[in-house]
């Protein structure tokens, strides 16, 4: 038995992920664990260049849990008001 480089773990795959992985495992020229590894290192990452493919709702969400609840209020109205300045930005 050869040194293994990490710790082995099994992982059950349903069918069709397993064969997505599989796909994009040969299109990068590389393993399925190597593709799996990279991935899950990737999902650890935070990643701030894509935030205008966030739903605004979602973005705001995360901001009202960092800042707490109490410490940040909007209304309606001013949610309203960023969603559609939001959908304005996107369209130019």
């Amino acid at each position: 038995m050869g040194k293994h480089l990490g710790v082995a773990y099994n992982l059950r795959l349903p069918p069709e992920l397993k064969d997505k992985i599989a796909e994009s495992a040969k299109e990068l020229n590389r393993s399925m664990n190597a593709d799996i590894v990279a991935r899950l290192e990737n999902s650890f990452e935070q990643k701030f260049e894509n935030l205008e493919n966030i739903p605004l709702e979602k973005l705001l969400d995360v901001v009202m849990k960092k800042l707490g609840e109490n410490s940040l209020s909007l209304t309606r109205e001013e949610v309203a008001l960023a969603e559609v300045s939001s959908k304005k930005s996107n369209e130019t």
